[in-house]
């Protein structure tokens, strides 16, 4: 897994949850107090709000980029652990799946439909 969130970068080992719907929310978890001091100087620059662009890289490889406004942020400190959420209202979203998908999709195939179509409006 993988996440970009404004000039935000997070790798799986940080990341504990993604849910992409109409709204985008990514959970990170970091152990390592010198690598929240990193995460906190990013996090400290976004504002609610914001526009923001985005990319996610799921476990099967899914990729998901695209754009939206920062809808809440959340930073919590937990017996040493620290962690936040970020929450984005997605305006657009690009799969990069399924674009490979409509890519591969012969052109053939659009025209036997169209001629069947015809042939049966015809009768």
């Amino acid at each position: 897994m993988y996440a970009k969130i404004c000039d935000l970068e997070m790798l799986s080992s940080y990341i504990t949850d993604v849910v992409v719907g109409d709204v985008l929310v990514v959970q990170a978890l970091v152990a390592n107090p010198l690598d929240w001091h990193h995460f906190y100087e990013k996090i400290s620059t976004i504002k609610k709000g914001d526009r923001t662009d985005f990319t996610i890289v799921t476990k099967e490889g899914e990729r998901l980029v695209g754009s939206g406004d920062v809808k809440d942020l959340e930073k919590w400190n937990n017996n040493g652990k620290f962690g936040f959420k970020i929450k984005i209202t997605i305006k657009k979203q690009k799969s990069l799946s399924d674009r490979r998908l409509r890519l591969q999709r012969p052109n053939w195939q659009k025209s036997t439909q169209q001629t069947d179509l015809m042939a049966v409006s015809v009768k």
